[in-house]
């Protein structure tokens, strides 16, 4: 039985060029498509281009603190403070 097995030849592979090349135009295809129905804000990003705007844009977020209780959202109400004006400043 196993010499049956090992004697087989392998299948014709003419053709399984053609084939993976149209496999590969369809999953690219698909993958455009569904690239296309994920909202833009909601894409993750891919390029370096991309994550350094990513990362600017949360820099620039991180500028609209509010100085008293660190939150982008202030917490303290009306909290009424002085900036200071430099080095031992009061």
């Amino acid at each position: 039985m196993t010499a049956q097995i090992m004697a087989r030849t392998r299948p014709d592979t003419a053709g399984t060029e053609d084939a993976n090349r149209r496999l590969g135009a369809h999953l690219l295809d698909v993958v455009r498509r569904q690239d296309a129905a994920i909202p833009a804000d909601r894409r993750a990003p891919r390029t370096v281009a991309q994550m350094r705007a990513r990362l600017a844009a949360a820099v620039a977020a991180q500028e609209d603190v509010c100085p008293m209780c660190e939150y982008w959202q202030c917490r303290c109400g009306s909290a009424v403070w002085q900036p200071c004006s430099g080095f031992g400043a009061v």
